[in-house]
């Protein structure tokens, strides 16, 4: 494309706008797009989104002029130029194709299949990659965690505690690593239950590649994989972290099965701490281990909301998941009320000026 077939796309382009539908929900595609496009980042997405007055686009320019708009409204927003809209534009094609082709669903947080728990938290997801039953996400959900190098207690108890929780109709979340996370996920389709895999790369591989077949058990049984991150993403440290504030936000409560006291657990305790969900710890009978530690520390330190000791202490922890189920319910509608609430006033402002110009 020349510079002048640019121009003249651009040009006519805020004439089509006027005529183009507004309020319109952008299709995970073109965030996508946003996504694979240099120098976007998570809180100029998240501001697009707000927009009332968006579009759908159908190719790089209209993302230009969408950025445009975002920048005359909330102002400190980088515009690139269409060379690199075209690449991100491009890129996702791309990966929309692949995702299409492996079964993997593209979910984005204004979908109505967007995990309603997972929407709660202070930075959610703008899109989930989800390979399997996507409704599994919007069942009630308890997340099962631990250190990867578990003590055999450790590894039965994860596996009773997650077959307790499917009898009871709970989809178990968990990571797919080695250790407690993989001991829950197989818990659970011991029981016949569902649970879901949080992964922290794309879901066109599986890390560590050891449970590949426990993957696809999970599948097979009506579970799920999922991922932030889209086709081709390799994993690294920092996805991990990012990815356990996913496992708290689907659940409402997280179960600390075996940790020590610096363990990548403790992440997932911070994120369940900040997003008000219930935390659970094990009392372990081998306090003194040192992949038990972080237990014991959660357990003195009063962090547990709920130190497991027996199974009856299951009511307890199924109580207490229903009243923070309530909590989020409530904050929901709060928040839909305050969104539409704010989409009249704007809507009254539009009309004023429409008054004020005829």
């Amino acid at each position: 494309m020349n510079n002048k077939e640019e121009k003249g796309e651009g040009a006519g382009l805020c004439e089509r706008c006027k005529y183009k539908k507004k309020g319109v929900k952008m299709e995970p595609i073109a965030i996508l797009a946003l996504q694979e496009t240099p120098k976007i980042g998570y809180r100029t997405i998240e501001k697009v989104l707000s927009m009332p007055d968006l579009f759908e686009p159908s190719g790089p320019s209209d993302l230009i002029e969408i950025l445009k708009k975002a920048k005359e409204r909330f102002g400190r927003i980088s515009v690139p130029d269409i060379r690199a809209v075209t690449v991100g534009w491009n890129k996702a094609q791309e990966i929309w194709k692949r995702s299409q082709e492996h079964n993997i669903h593209i979910i984005s947080i204004k979908d109505a299949k967007y995990p309603k728990c997972l929407s709660q938290i202070p930075n959610p997801p703008l899109l989930l990659h989800v390979r399997g039953n996507t409704n599994a996400l919007n069942k009630d959900c308890i997340a099962i965690v631990g250190t990867r190098e578990p003590t055999e207690y450790g590894i039965k108890a994860a596996e009773k505690l997650s077959a307790l929780f499917a009898e009871r109709g709970y989809v178990v979340v968990s990571g797919l690593a080695e250790g407690i996370d993989a001991a829950a996920h197989r818990g659970a389709l011991h029981a016949n239950g569902i649970t879901v895999a949080v992964l922290a790369h794309g879901l066109d591989t599986i890390y560590p590649s050891k449970n590949k077949e426990l993957a696809n058990a999970i599948l097979e049984n009506n579970g799920a994989l999922v991922s932030e991150y889209s086709w081709g993403t390799k994993a690294n440290r920092g996805y991990f972290v990012a990815r356990d504030r996913i496992q708290s936000g689907l659940s409402l409560g997280v179960f600390v099965v075996e940790t020590g006291i610096k363990g990548g657990t403790m992440h997932t305790v911070k994120f369940c701490k900040e997003q008000k969900r219930i935390l659970i710890v094990l009392r372990h009978p081998m306090s003194e281990h040192p992949k038990t530690s972080g237990n014991a520390q959660l357990i003195s330190e009063k962090q547990a909301d709920i130190v497991f000791e027996n199974d009856d202490d299951i009511d307890l922890v199924i109580s207490e998941m229903k009243r923070v189920k309530r909590e989020l319910l409530n904050q929901d509608k709060k928040k839909n009320h305050s969104k539409k609430s704010v989409q009249m006033m704007l809507d009254l402002g539009e009309k004023n000026n429409e008054s004020a110009n005829f």
